[in-house]
C-alpha cells in the first residue's frame, strides 16, 4: 500500500483492510428496516444506528478522529 490511499487500488486497499486488525476502515451500510450498520475493520465494533450521519458519528468516536 502505498502512502496515500488515494492512489491504491480498491483491491490493494481491501487486501491491506483485511489483514490489518486495526482501525484502518469502517462501514455505515443500511438495512432494509431504515438504521444502519456500523463497523470497524479492527473487528471489536459493531452497532445499529439509526441513520447514516448518526452512524458516521458513531465511526468518527470509535477511531478518535472527532475533537
Amino acid at each position: 500500500m502505498s502512502d496515500n490511499v488515494m492512489y491504491d487500488s480498491p483491491t490493494e486497499f481491501l487486501h491491506e483492510v483485511a489483514g490489518a486488525g486495526a482501525c484502518v476502515a469502517q462501514s455505515v451500510i443500511p438495512r432494509d428496516d431504515g438504521t444502519y450498520v456500523c463497523a470497524c475493520s479492527c473487528e471489536n465494533w459493531k452497532v445499529t444506528a439509526p441513520g447514516r450521519e448518526e452512524g458516521l458519528a458513531l465511526a468518527r468516536r470509535h477511531t478518535g478522529s472527532v475533537v
